[in-house]
């Protein structure tokens, strides 16, 4: 009797532990990390409550880093000496998280500069950085890390007081000793009472400033309220020279700078409505600075997204010596890159910069601008048939999608863009905008359907491209028109702008599918060739270096539209391109030493 009764409390405890390991169980979920080469985990496998973080310590091997994860939600990864802790923000479910190192990365230490982290009212923050895809990381975008009450965060910078070297949030940065501090830049905000405002739905509108600020930091709050417009004529004939936006503003009305002395605009890409007429009559309006809130869309979506990959090649070469290959998507397919630095050697670094023809070439070359040097070569290769190239169309449009989906991976590149030159801007970025209906991250990069990058180190398609497929889109034209006088004027602008900062301008001849030129052009080969020369040779210092009829192909030569040729055909593109670029180095006595 005294056995059964024994057992029985037994039986009843055991149920009892189990319930509650059940109700535990219910209350925790199991976090595993998967181990990888370049680490250990010294406590993995952690039963973490619901709701609340998972943290990790990894020891790292030496020369490497913690870059990403596979984590659903926000994580954070801080780093010190050769030990890693990572923080699982606000796990939900049972996970098996994948670990991301690299053994190129690079470090950077963010500090607060008078703000406080979001999270834990930290003064700084590290971040390590995956270099393996993107020679240069984006920086961190600072609204998610700090905050500052009666400020706005604008930016980093390599000194606390903003005198070094600045970067946008998000925007890319060089870190050439493995490790940077940036510090966090704040404007205050202009006084609450300098505005008028009213209640929306969604929060304030300003509808009115009346104060003196040269330079305007509209508040992220007025009343209490979030705002997130500004309405028409609320700042008609404002004096200010400089307007800072909130990362709260979703709508800038037509109208809602007018006549006004504005000369820098900074906003954010989370901005959902704005236009050119929201600065009707703003004559001075020349910088756009963008900091990114929200995460790429490019990467997902266009092979385009590489641009700010290319410039970093450029970014990154300035202590030497560049040739520097520019034009549509012929100059970004049919440029051996190998081929070209080999036959260069060690006294010229090879960049291409080549992008796409329908796109705006007169924002990349004001870009292309800011970074050449004495002793540079442009070898540009204008597409007859591009009305950018050839700078007859100067205005931003819609096509440029595919233009924004790089610059997006380095905002800080249009900072440099002079935008009184340049018509449909806001028009042509908040198009882009609407269109982002995907997320990436500045880790990744773009790969086809079939797993292919668009990107080698040179800035050239590096997959081999063999046979010709039906249907081959674009047009090709041999149209007198496309050689129009006052577009050349431009085009000399530019080249003498590209002279003064040191750089030889050397122009040749991008690839002409004869096969698919209108039937009634196919005889202007000549009449094209005479009219370019005739042009280019009124430009003081600057050379025609070859002849159209040498870059004629047939169909059957390239390979998914008229400008891309196969691979073979490449490798003999860049040989003519060459030797066209040999006799003419020799001319200038710049060969020798190659």
């Amino acid at each position: 009797m005294k056995r059964t009764f024994l057992a029985a409390l037994c039986i009843l405890g055991l149920l009892s532990l189990f319930g509650c390991r059940e109700q535990a169980d219910q209350d925790t979920v199991l976090v595993f990390l998967e181990e990888t080469h370049g680490c250990t985990v010294e406590n993995n496998g952690q039963r973490v409550p619901v709701g609340e973080d998972a943290v990790f310590t990894l020891e790292l091997d030496r020369g490497w880093s913690v870059s990403d994860t596979d984590y659903p939600g926000q994580f954070d990864i801080s780093v010190s000496d050769r030990t890693a802790t990572l923080t699982l923000r606000d796990v939900r479910y049972p996970s098996r998280v994948c670990l991301r190192l690299a053994s190129r990365y690079c470090t950077v230490t963010y500090m607060a500069n008078g703000g406080r982290s979001v999270r834990d009212g930290a003064l700084q923050e590290t971040k390590s950085y995956d270099l393996t895809y993107h020679a240069r990381p984006n920086t961190a975008l600072g609204t998610d890390l700090f905050v500052r009450e009666g400020y706005t965060l604008t930016g980093w910078n390599t000194r606390s007081d903003g005198t070094g070297a600045a970067v946008g949030l998000g925007s890319r940065v060089s870190v050439p000793d493995g490790a940077l501090a940036l510090y966090a830049q704040w404007a205050q905000w202009s006084d609450e009472a300098d505005f008028t405002w009213e209640s929306r739905e969604d929060g304030a509108a300003v509808t009115g400033y009346h104060g003196t600020d040269d330079a305007v930091v509209i508040p992220q709050r007025l009343g209490g309220e979030p705002v997130t417009a500004i309405a028409e004529r609320a700042f008609d004939g404002c004096a200010a020279t400089e307007v800072v936006f909130p990362p709260s503003i979703q709508d800038i009305a037509p109208g809602a700078f007018r006549d006004c002395a504005v000369r820098t605009v900074t906003l954010f890409d989370g901005i959902r409505t704005v236009s050119d007429s929201s600065f009707e009559d703003c004559p001075a309006l020349e910088t756009l600075r963008i900091n990114a809130i929200e995460a790429p869309f490019g990467y997902t979506w266009r092979k385009e997204s590489c641009y700010a990959d290319k410039l970093d090649r450029l970014i990154l070469t300035q202590e030497q010596k560049r040739v520097v290959f520019y034009g549509g998507c012929s100059a970004w397919y049919n440029l051996d890159g190998l081929q070209a630095q080999q036959f260069l050697g060690d006294a010229y670094a090879v960049v291409d910069l080549g992008l796409n023809g329908t796109v705006n070439s007169l924002v990349q070359m004001q870009i292309l601008e800011a970074f050449l040097r004495e002793g540079d070569i442009l070898f540009h290769t204008p597409e007859l048939s591009s009305r950018q190239q050839m700078l007859i169309r100067t205005a931003m449009g819609e096509q440029d999608d595919k233009l924004w989906c790089g610059i997006e991976n380095n905002y800080d590149l249009f900072a440099l863009v002079d935008i009184t030159e340049v018509d449909g801007v806001f028009d042509s970025l908040c198009h882009y905008l609407s269109q982002k209906n995907a997320r990436a991250a500045y880790t990744q990069y773009y790969r086809d359907d079939l797993e292919r990058p668009y990107i080698d180190p040179f800035g050239c398609v590096p997959f081999f491209r063999a046979g010709t497929e039906e249907d081959l889109p674009d047009r090709v034209y041999l149209d007198p028109a496309f050689i129009d006088e006052r577009a050349m004027e431009r085009l000399e602008e530019y080249y003498t702008r590209f002279r003064s900062k040191g750089a030889r301008v050397y122009v040749s001849c991008a690839c002409v599918n004869m096969d698919a030129v209108p039937e009634g052009q196919r005889g202007n080969v000549a009449l094209m060739d005479g009219l370019l020369r005739e042009a280019v040779g009124r430009m003081e210092g600057v050379a025609l270096i070859s002849s159209l009829e040498d870059y004629l192909y047939r169909t059957t030569d390239f390979f998914d539209t008229n400008y891309h040729l196969v691979s073979q055909a490449t490798k003999e593109n860049t040989a003519l391109w060459l030797r066209d670029l040999r006799v003419q180095m020799e001319r200038d006595g710049v060969w020798e030493g190659v």
